[in-house]
């Protein structure tokens, strides 16, 4: 009968070897995975979609705003502030759509900053949804005193006896 070769040193050769790997793919991985959800969370394109998305909600916080008298239509700061928002939106979303054409476009977008524009300008978008947020519940508040303060104000034609 023919003898077995040892099959642990060969085995023991080949697990010395590969015991670093796995760690190193693993980190490697790791790494590229991690690059490729910071490359997608700040890209242009996505977060262009969310400032749209936002622009959009502040627009109807607006509307509703002048609706309900919380704000006059003719308020000219808060107008001037929201007309600008919707025309560097509209700037940012053109130019958006326009690098999105070529990869080399949008990774030029990356790489001279437009990411920190956008984020600039939600940040603003957002403001001004807090601001007219404010802006209604304060009225809100407002209407309710006045509706608390007319109920229990006592009534001068009635006579109370004692």
């Amino acid at each position: 009968m023919p003898a077995l070769p040892d099959a642990s040193k060969p085995l023991s050769i080949l697990a010395s070897g590969l015991s670093s790997t796995p760690w190193a793919a693993t980190v490697v991985l790791s790494v590229i995975v991690g690059a490729a959800g910071i490359i997608h969370y700040a890209s242009p394109q996505r977060l262009t979609g969310v400032l749209v998305v936002a622009m959009a909600d502040v627009k109807k916080t607006y509307l509703e705003a002048v609706e309900n008298g919380a704000l006059c239509a003719s308020d000219a700061p808060i107008a001037e502030v929201f007309s600008n928002l919707q025309l560097e939106v509209s700037t940012i979303r053109q130019a958006s759509l326009l690098s999105s054409l070529s990869r080399y476009a949008m990774l030029c977008d990356v790489l001279k900053g437009r990411t920190f524009t956008i984020l600039r300008c939600l940040h603003e978008v957002h403001e001004l949804g807090t601001h007219i947020e404010i802006l209604k519940e304060s009225q809100l508040r407002e209407i309710a005193s006045r509706r608390f303060a007319t109920q229990t104000a006592p009534s001068t034609t009635s006579v109370v006896w004692f």
